[in-house]
């Protein structure tokens, strides 16, 4: 005869109601299993970064982008001081509770992230320079009328719109977007300073089209459990209506600048790539 008692139920079904309820008596703040911050720059895979997690597991994506993008601003321009920047995050910190904070805005409060939550980790997502300044581009058409707050974000990445324009990107100049030295500097910027400011021992560098190879290590990384992520969501914000722009520019030239601004960087994440032939937009 089979025994009538009842089946245990599995254990991380148990842990997952325990730390729910614990996380409902105690509160979000207080239950928190990691700190996260996703760094890569726009169009580099935040957005999947954050879509991954489920399962109780707090994550946001661009969480409060306007009021960042204010203090950020504000910041920069002086109008409030490094005291008053740090106390503002860890309010906000302590509002949002989130376990998982990816947005190509922590960029610009990286110091301040480091420096107040010595426990946090990070994830660079990185794309190469090829297809990352491609998809940059195409969201830029795609959404030609986006709030002031991005907009100034925008000139703060890559400076005034008014610029220099080489013979063989008139393309750019007639879509009204930044020149190629404008978006290859700030590919090199970004990135560079992410793998500069931050230990080494804190800091996952994924490459973009790895993100739905690595989600376990990423879980493991952020000290999460690696039920809590789907590898079904690791590609989310897909531009639906992609263009080619990069390869409308003169061959020459575009090679040209990737050798100036970004050949380091590429050979050491992406040896593969040797030229636009090679990436996959």
């Amino acid at each position: 005869m089979k025994s009538s008692a009842p089946e245990k139920m599995p254990a991380e079904f148990v842990n997952d109601a325990a730390f729910k309820l614990k996380r409902f008596l105690l509160g979000p703040q207080r239950t928190r299993r990691t700190r996260l911050y996703g760094v890569g720059m726009p169009k580099s895979g935040t957005h999947s970064l954050a879509a991954m997690f489920f399962k109780g597991v707090r994550a946001g994506h661009e969480a409060g982008a306007m009021e960042l993008i204010d203090k950020i601003l504000d910041r920069r321009a002086g109008r409030i001081s490094e005291g008053e920047m740090t106390a503002w995050l860890r309010a906000r910190d302590r509002e949002l509770a989130l376990e998982v904070d990816s947005a190509s805005l922590n960029f610009w409060i990286l110091n301040i992230l480091l420096r107040e939550f010595s426990d946090a980790r990070f994830v660079l997502t990185l794309r190469d320079c090829y297809s990352s300044v491609n998809s940059y581009l195409n969201h830029l058409l795609r959404f030609p009328n986006a709030d002031l707050w991005w907009l100034r974000m925008r000139e703060l990445r890559l400076g005034p719109q008014a610029g220099d324009y080489e013979a063989g990107e008139e393309v750019l100049k007639e879509k009204n977007l930044h020149s190629l030295d404008a978006h290859f500097a700030n590919w090199t910027a970004h990135n560079t300073q992410v793998l500069a400011e931050v230990p080494a021992a804190r800091l996952l560098v994924v490459r973009t089209d790895e993100i739905g190879q690595r989600v376990f290590e990423i879980a493991d990384f952020a000290g999460l459990p690696r039920r809590c992520v789907c590898p079904q969501r690791a590609h989310e914000f897909r531009n639906p209506a992609k263009q080619e722009i990069i390869r409308q520019i003169d061959r020459d030239l575009l090679e040209r600048k990737v050798e100036q601004h970004c050949r380091p960087l590429m050979a050491r994440f992406f040896p593969e790539i040797k030229s636009l032939d090679d990436a996959k937009l």
